[in-house]
């Protein structure tokens, strides 16, 4: 019998798969840079120095970027520097001598040189068996790799030699593919700042490792423009142990901490936070914070986040306050605000360096400015936070950064992470700076209720000085003020009546969810089995045998169902009529419960369980039903949302109907945490809310339908164990 030939296929990449990795992969020259930064940190360098040598221009000049570390031996370089997407920095996740978390991992930063200019020459010393060897490559050609070549076909020229000079590395780049213009190397220096994480400027793990610029080359002569210039007041390289160029050290930008609000604690894997805030514009001490976990699952999650949040009002004075308290000196309040608006962003940093572009000044990767458009009073911008995460590494953070060097993978722990620090923000650090601010008179004034303008319509004030009039001019002036007075009042109550329209269709929309989630189901039953129907039709009407009876039992089977389904479409929009801004009836007696029911139910999809006990059998409320539907689907769709984003076990909903001398008393409650103490005060205010992405409107709304049929709606804050709302409704008079 003879052997069947096997069959394969085997892949030989082109060579020009390492210039699409430098050219492609790499998103500019700043972040090429960055990358061989990283890669002299991952080889256990103390320091690494960057020059550039004029001239700088397209075609033209050298950046050389050198290192102390480890150095590389032949083999190294062959299978592992030069080798795309090696797997060695995978493998060993810890750096050989100083056990460093490696920053790189896709085996493709190295090409960041390919990125920079069209040559390259190499210089790498190691020890091997406690004899230096030095690797140079005088020149490689990135033309080299080209459509027409074979990655193995390559061939590169190298010496190797013996020396008793210490370890590191050194690259060149020559024959530049850009121009590196003053403010593309004041960037770069910016970059640069902002990739050491300004945690370590106090800590002894930020001597481990340095990283300098030497623009000493770059004079008006050569360049245009003076180098030192944009390094500013750095200090020399003389100061280093090891390197002894003419570079100056860059060093990360410090913390402003001399801010107006401050955060600060960790986040950990479930979502649970805990730390302290402080209000320094208030002159407060520290405040414990405490967040519950919202679940998030260990695949999922970002793992544990150090957390440091500035916050600064933007006010002229308290923005040069902070300038002068941080160190800065007497600024105008223009140049103290763009000071600010260099150093605002929320920053991510993992091992020391920050994740590019988190924190660059046009990077809202929060979407904080989208936020405070929609809510300035309360919500903060881009340009009003100082925020610096630390996450940890891949493993430990399911966080991944992308190809490009451009930020994380937008994979479900990035975005549990994303939505936890906008948690943090919406429950704690914007509700209470928007208190202080409020109680101070700093903030926008509060938006007054319908009832209070229909009080200042009556222009009691006024009235006052009437009797100051003389008699005649006195009953003149009375008439004059009874006839504004009757006119602004019917003014405001046409403009109640419009808000009320509104506030129905606000409502409708903040259960349009709930109608997709109930309606949608139905809706498909429906249309499927009537197609179903159409088609076997032809079988009950005319066919005989086995046809006919099988057609005969689906029509007995799905005409209940599809009767059921019907109904409860029906039942749902019927509920949903009251909130559709019709025109209001004259008010009329009403049994609260009907109403209530209809209004919960709703949001059945939600499967919390609610009890309803009534303790005034036969009651009738006075008004009109639909402004205490509106009441009761803003107060549910508030508890459902807290009983979820808090997690609480055993969620529950109970509406008790009870009845005094005063009226009708309808106690909604629920066993969430309730309202923070502090904040008690605010939950009625228009634009105020603790959620991220809430409008601050469902209980102003709730408050106001219920004032439109003489009714009021009161929050027991000394409740303790939940939330817990009263009702109090005109009420049928008994006999």
């Amino acid at each position: 019998m003879e052997e069947t030939e096997k069959n394969v296929l085997r892949f030989h990449p082109k060579a020009r798969i390492i210039r699409t990795i430098g050219d492609q992969l790499i998103s500019g020259p700043e972040a090429a840079v960055i990358e061989l930064v990283k890669n002299a940190y991952d080889a256990d360098a103390t320091y690494v120095a960057i020059k550039f040598a004029p001239p700088l221009e397209k075609g033209d000049g050298r950046i050389s970027i050198s290192d102390d570390g480890h150095g590389m031996a032949l083999s190294d370089i062959q299978t592992k520097w030069m080798e795309p997407a090696t797997s060695s920095k995978l493998k060993s996740r810890h750096s050989p001598k100083k056990k460093r978390i490696m920053m790189g991992s896709k085996g493709i930063g190295r090409f960041a040189a390919a990125k920079l200019g069209q040559t390259m020459s190499l210089v790498s010393t190691t020890s091997l068996n406690d004899q230096g060897v030095s690797i140079l490559i005088p020149e490689l050609d990135w033309n080299i790799f080209n459509d027409d070549v074979y990655l193995s076909d390559i061939e590169i020229d190298y010496l190797e030699q013996s020396t008793d000079g210490p370890t590191g590395t050194t690259i060149e780049i020559n024959r530049l593919h850009e121009d590196w213009t003053k403010e593309r190397l004041a960037k770069l220096h910016q970059e640069l700042r902002r990739l050491l994480s300004p945690f370590l400027v106090r800590s002894e793990d930020q001597e481990d490792f340095k990283v300098y610029m030497d623009l000493s080359e770059c004079t008006p002569k050569t360049c245009g423009f003076d180098g030192n210039e944009i390094l500013g007041d750095a200090e020399p390289g003389s100061e280093g142990v090891v390197y002894t160029g003419p570079g100056k050290r860059i060093h990360p930008f410090a913390l402003l901490t001399a801010c107006d609000y401050q955060l600060t604690g960790t986040l950990e894997a479930d979502g649970s936070f805990k730390g302290e805030f402080i209000n320094h514009r208030a002159g407060q001490g520290a405040q414990e914070i405490v967040l519950p976990g919202t679940g998030i699952a260990q695949k999922s999650s970002p793992g544990q986040v150090g957390v440091q949040l500035y916050v600064f009002d933007r006010e002229s004075d308290a923005v040069k306050s902070n300038m002068r308290n941080a160190g800065l000196g007497d600024m105008s309040a223009n140049e103290a605000k763009q000071v600010l608006n260099r150093i605002s962003g929320v920053s991510i940093y993992r091992q020391g360096f920050r994740i590019r572009p988190y924190g660059d000044e046009a990077n809202d990767w929060l979407a904080l400015d989208t936020r405070r458009v929609q809510n300035p009073s309360l919500r903060i911008g881009h340009n009003q936070i100082a925020g610096y995460l630390k996450v940890g590494s891949e493993e430990e953070s399911n966080l991944f950064e992308r190809s490009s060097r451009e930020g994380f993978e937008d994979n479900e722990a990035f975005m549990n992470l994303t939505n936890s620090v906008k948690r943090l923000l919406a429950a704690e650090l914007e509700p209470r700076r928007f208190d202080f601010r409020d109680k101070a008179g700093i903030a926008r004034s509060r938006n007054g209720t319908f009832d209070e303008l229909k009080e200042l319509s009556e222009l009691k004030r006024v009235r006052k000085f009437l009797k100051l009039l003389d008699p005649n001019e006195q009953e003149k002036a009375e008439r004059i003020i009874d006839a504004e007075s009757e006119r602004l009042s019917a003014r405001i109550e046409g403009m109640r009546e419009r808000q009320r329209v509104l506030e129905a269709k606000s409502s409708l929309g903040a259960i349009l969810a709930e109608v997709l989630h109930e309606g949608r189901p139905e809706a498909a039953y429906v249309q499927n089995t009537s197609e179903k129907l159409q088609l076997r039709l032809k079988a009950l009407l005319s066919a005989s045998g086995t046809a006919k009876d099988d057609a005969h039992r689906f029509y007995q089977k799905k005409i209940p169902n599809l009767k059921a389904s019907g109904d409860k479409l029906a039942m749902l929009f019927n509920r949903l009529s009251p909130l559709a801004g019709g025109r209001r009836q004259q008010p009329s007696h009403f049994y609260p419960m009907e109403v209530i029911r209809d209004a919960v139910e709703l949001f059945d999809g939600h499967h919390i369980e609610t009890s309803f006990e009534t303790e005034a059998p036969g009651l009738k409320l006075f008004g009109h039903p639909e402004d205490l539907t509106t009441a009761i689907v803003n107060l549910t769709g508030n508890s459902i949302h807290w009983l979820e984003d808090k997690k609480i076990a055993d969620p529950k909903i109970s509406v008790i109907v009870t009845r005094t001398e005063e009226g009708g008393h309808i106690f909604f409650e629920d066993n969430g945490h309730g309202v923070p103490q502090e904040f008690a005060e605010r939950i009625f205010e228009v634009r105020f809310t603790l959620k991220d992405g809430g409008t601050g409107l469902g209980l102003n709304i709730a408050r106001e339908a219920l004032a439109r049929s003489g009714a009021s709606l009161k929050f027991h804050s000394e409740h303790r164990s939940g939330t817990l709302f009263e009702i109090v409704f005109p009420a049928e008079i008994e006999n």
